[in-house]
């Protein structure tokens, strides 16, 4: 992977919150649902997101950690698909450095609110299709 390619990527992926994430169930089905990346456009191949601990989703990444990204442009025609390997985080140090004020909404007390967990995805494949078709091998 190229740093230019992954800076064009960034670029085009500017302002892309919501994506769908899949993840293999226990059952050895896919199961999708939407997520927000809580606007942290500086995309570097590595995606933020927080969730409950007892939530399907943790419990088929702790599992199977081979997940989905889908992402659409609201303009435009724009689609970013990433293949990655997610954990999950109970470190709030590390959760501190992407909390945003509007996650109080689902997870009333912050940080502090009890089983909230972040999922970190690590890209491994990257492809999008848009004016330019690409793809990215991590």
């Amino acid at each position: 992977m190229t740093t230019k390619a992954m800076s064009t990527l960034a670029q085009k992926m500017r302002g892309m919150d919501y994506c769908l994430l899949t993840t293999v169930s226990s059952h050895g089905r896919l199961a999708s649902r939407p997520m927000s990346n809580n606007g942290e456009v500086e995309y570097n191949g590595t995606s933020y997101f927080f969730t409950w601990a007892d939530s399907r989703m943790a419990k088929d990444i702790a599992g199977n950690k081979h997940v989905q990204l889908n992402f659409k442009a609201d303009k435009g025609f724009l689609f970013v698909s990433v293949q990655g390997e997610a954990r999950v985080l109970t470190d709030r140090r590390v959760m501190k450095d992407h909390w945003h004020e509007e996650l109080r909404q689902w997870f009333k007390e912050g940080l502090d609110t009890e089983g909230l967990v972040m999922l970190v995805v690590d890209a491994k494949r990257i492809q999008w299709w848009g004016e330019e078709d690409g793809q990215i091998e991590l």
